[in-house]
């Protein structure tokens, strides 16, 4: 089966019109988003609505490596998330007073005794 030909992204077409060339493979890597790697079940599959926030895996002490979310809403609310990988709880926690846009390290530290439990 023949393999399907690469689609032209908005930037790369863009680029082709305004100076009439295509655009290099070095302008493509600084350009382009680069491609998470594949089939670890962790990067957002193809379909999946796009979140848009602080996205960040840490790994604890123990080994054990947390996916922590951290989305901003409506009226000063924050809606964050923390879960452990290959398990199927995710703990979430939505502030509704926050007034100032939390570091990783408040978002973590919300979760500290969740975590702690083994």
């Amino acid at each position: 089966m023949p393999l399907k030909p690469r689609r032209e992204t908005p930037i790369e077409r863009i680029y082709r019109e305004v100076t009439g060339i295509k655009m290099p493979a070095i302008v493509k890597r600084i350009l382009l988003p680069k491609r998470g790697p594949r089939g670890n079940g962790w990067s957002r599959q193809r379909g999946e609505p796009v979140m848009l926030g602080d996205e960040w895996i840490k790994t604890l002490p123990d080994g054990r490596r947390v996916k922590f979310t951290n989305q901003e809403l409506q009226d000063e609310w924050v809606f964050i998330t923390a879960q452990v990988e290959r398990n199927k709880v995710v703990y979430s926690i939505v502030l509704t007073d926050a007034k100032d846009a939390l570091s990783r390290g408040e978002v973590e530290s919300q979760f500290e005794g969740e975590l702690s439990k083994k």
